[in-house]
């Protein structure tokens, strides 16, 4: 190891204090020389630079939150103006003409545009208590059982595909993953051609939930996208024949607030390939 003369020692200490400095200033998070070596400036250089690739790493996710946030506060205002333009058009017009109006055609339409602007409320309201505290009371759930019994509901305007491994039983509240569950499903009828196809499966020590459809799939720039508050593949489209936009959203919550996830995943078939995991239960 070569000994550091003190001069160069303290140049060395200094240049780094001047860098350190101007990021305290608000400056670009750059990196402080590392001589080459393994004196005391060497290591210290090496772990400011350790430090500064963190911060800079935290600034960049700060920046894409931010982003997130004013996406998300953009399309939320949309998504309220719509139906309350349609809303305040309708009543405007029928006080304007009177005789002109069918009160039980106005009441129902006026009714459709509250049952939109309630849906998003309440969605946002859930979105919000997931992502305040824990799923709540939760229960030993078989995975399979409780996906024969959400797709037998109701008809679902395509055919639906099933292959439940029994026994795959998890520890969730029952409510939160039959609507994370319905969220999915939904979405993939409304875009699959002909079918949707839903298996349950053991995982590495956990329960997964596949649901595919042969739709036209998602591109993989925007597999994470899907998953943003109000993102549509075709907005004109989802939203004439879907809801708000939340659904996905809503669902990856539900699936994080257990201690699992859920992922848009590659598929050697046509359409779009979800994939929701769960932990298993204590003991199974």
């Amino acid at each position: 190891m070569s000994p550091e003369r003190p001069h160069r020692t303290l140049r060395r200490v200094n240049e780094i204090t001047r860098r350190l400095d101007a990021v305290n200033r608000g400056g670009t998070v750059g990196r402080v020389p590392e001589p080459y070596g393994y004196g005391p400036v060497s290591r210290l250089g090496r772990s400011v630079n350790g430090t500064l690739a963190r911060l800079d790493d935290a600034n960049r996710r700060l920046r894409e939150l931010r982003d997130r946030q004013r996406r998300c506060a953009a399309d939320l205002s949309h998504e309220l103006r719509t139906p309350l333009t349609a809303l305040r058009t309708r009543l405007e017009d029928a006080r304007s003409h009177p005789d002109d109006a069918s009160l039980p055609a106005l009441l129902e339409q006026t009714l459709g545009d509250v049952d939109r602007l309630e849906s998003i409320v309440t969605d946002l309201l859930l979105l919000t208590r997931l992502r305040a505290a824990e799923p709540g009371s939760t229960m030993r759930l078989d995975l399979g059982r409780l996906v024969r019994d959400e797709t037998s509901l109701q008809s679902w305007g395509c055919s639906v595909h099933l292959s439940l491994r029994p026994g795959v039983v998890v520890e969730v509240a029952e409510d939160l993953v039959r609507r994370a569950l319905a969220n999915l499903l939904d979405n993939a009828v409304r875009h699959a051609r002909t079918r949707v196809r839903v298996e349950v499966r053991h995982g590495k020590d956990t329960g997964e939930l596949l649901i595919t459809d042969d739709g036209d799939g998602i591109p993989h720039g925007q597999w994470e996208r899907v998953f943003d508050p109000f993102y549509r593949l075709d907005a004109a489209r989802s939203r004439a024949q879907g809801g708000p936009g939340l659904g996905l959203t809503i669902a990856r919550e539900i699936a994080e607030a257990h201690g699992g996830g859920l992922q848009v995943r590659d598929s050697s078939a046509p359409g779009a390939f979800f994939l929701l995991w769960l932990p298993l239960a204590k003991g199974a």
